[in-house]
């Protein structure tokens, strides 16, 4: 099990200074140039994040729906290990972004955010194309208007796992108490947001959620 930041902030220098606290102090394993940052920068944000953490894993949170071949090129361009996209996007573009993912050394995840039947979507997705990652997210919108989180998918996060043989990621409002839940289970990656970068003392959560998880 790893620990990942999601870095979905809108200003590049303070995401900055906390990728270097982070990472550099041990208390994450992944460093995520999450959306909002990348929309708000470009891929910039993602090689700043590699310029400041020139050892860490890199995960570009692209989100991407059309053009795979084109993001993922971009993505390895500016120093990104690993990048997502969405499982609602078509098969030839997940199909396209795994291949030029695949062929660049960097790991895909499909994040299947919004997705209403997620167990038919997996089998249709992996079916086809070769992932690295089941993405399983609990979006911001969806955490603040019904007060859910990633912890409702923990039991589906193991199934998928064990039915696939597929690395699964868990994100969506994962904090201190929640993260005590995940311990031992069959999650691969754990990604943290709001609950670290919102922080009065973002290394303290970080310290305590990993220490919940075993890490």
């Amino acid at each position: 099990m790893k620990l990942q930041v999601a870095l979905d902030l809108t200003n590049l220098d303070s995401a900055v200074e906390l990728a270097k606290r982070l990472f550099g102090n041990g208390l994450v394993d992944i460093i995520e140039a999450g959306t909002p940052l990348i929309k708000a920068y470009g891929m910039y944000s993602v090689s700043r994040m590699r310029v400041c953490c020139p050892t860490a894993p890199i995960f570009a949170d692209l989100k991407t729906m059309d053009a795979g071949r084109i993001e993922v090129k971009l993505a390895a361009e500016h120093g990104a290990n690993m990048v997502s996209v969405l499982a609602a996007a078509p098969l030839d573009t997940i199909r396209e972004f795994s291949e030029e993912a695949r062929r660049l050394g960097l790991s895909t995840v499909v994040d299947f955010i919004g997705v209403v039947n997620v167990e038919d979507r997996v089998k249709e997705v992996l079916s086809t194309v070769k992932v690295d990652y089941v993405g399983l997210h609990v979006g911001i919108d969806v955490q603040d208007a019904r007060r859910v989180t990633a912890e409702v998918l923990i039991d589906e996060a193991e199934s998928i796992r064990s039915r696939y043989g597929v690395g699964v990621t868990l994100a969506g409002g994962i904090d201190v108490k929640s993260s005590a839940k995940l311990r031992g289970r069959g999650v691969d990656v754990v990604v943290v947001g709001r609950a670290i970068t919102a922080a009065e003392k973002p290394e303290e959560v970080a310290r305590e959620i990993r220490r919940n998880l075993g890490l």
